[in-house]
């Protein structure tokens, strides 16, 4: 978001963050640069795969597990559904 809202802010909302300057705080908790971790995801399989398919190739491993936890919930449903109409 930037810090452009405050007062004498000079950070701009779509700065990276290795471009902050060094005694850059968060503008809202006031915590320093050097309190945060970077957190990276990786998508797992090849990266030239990953433009292919239905788009599953470039989802990550927990939305891969939403997916297929969630169509199996979904199936359950249906099937005790069909029980219901007898």
């Amino acid at each position: 978001k930037g810090d452009s809202f405050l007062i004498g802010g000079m950070i701009k909302p779509g700065t990276e963050f290795e471009e902050l300057p060094s005694n850059w705080r968060c503008p809202t908790c006031r915590a320093s640069k050097d309190s945060f971790n970077e957190v990276v995801e990786t998508i797992p399989g090849f990266e030239v795969n990953q433009g292919y398919g239905f788009g599953t190739n470039s989802m990550t491993s927990g939305q891969k597990n939403a997916l297929i936890w969630g169509g199996l919930g979904v199936f359950f449903l249906f099937f005790i559904g069909g029980y219901a109409l007898s």
